[in-house]
């Protein structure tokens, strides 16, 4: 036998209470997941920024032994000139530098500009470091008076319990890794 017409709609749907119900426990969800899904998007902006500047030195490295010149990544000023106080926070710019000085010279090629970080993230250098590090036609680090370079470049944010670094050796081969919340500080 056939039901009627009028209790096979009332089958087939849900009610308007049924609906709210559902929709204010996805609210409750959602709410309770908020601060977990923002944290995790500090954490991943923290680990995208230290990979960006990884990759900058990587760049340099690869590019001196191209072009067999040494190739410089230096703290940036504005978007063609490097800062000599070594504000890094401001951001990097990576170029070909021919006249071995560490400094950005307006007829020198222009790899790589990186913005500034975000504010709420806070870049420290290893105090070897000055404004700028480059890299030898070989490939090695090395300073404008021909010493080696080496240093670490540390990305951390407050309230977090873990930040990143980005270290060079000796040799200027450069690796990231997570560090700690007590050396951030």
């Amino acid at each position: 036998m056939d039901k009627p017409l009028e209790q096979r709609r009332r089958a087939a749907g849900f009610t308007l209470l049924e609906a709210l119900v559902v929709m204010a426990l996805v609210g409750v969800l959602l709410a309770l997941a908020a601060p977990a899904i923002s944290g995790l998007r500090q954490r991943h902006q923290l680990q995208a920024q230290a990979e960006g500047f990884f990759d900058s030195l990587v760049l340099a490295r690869s590019e001196a032994l191209r072009r067999q010149q040494r190739v410089t990544v230096c703290a940036r000023a504005t978007a063609a000139d490097c800062d000599a106080l070594g504000q890094w926070q401001q951001g990097w710019l990576v170029f070909v530098d021919g006249n071995d000085n560490g400094r950005r010279d307006p007829d020198e090629a222009l790899l790589e500009v990186h913005a500034a970080v975000p504010q709420a993230m806070r870049l420290s250098v290893s105090s070897t470091l000055a404004a700028y590090f480059s890299y030898s036609a070989e490939g090695r680090s090395m300073a404008a008076n021909g010493a080696f370079m080496a240093g670490t470049w540390r990305f951390c944010q407050p309230l977090t319990d873990a930040g990143w670094e980005v270290v060079s050796n000796a040799l200027g081969k450069p690796r990231v890794q997570k560090t700690s919340a007590s050396s951030c500080r």
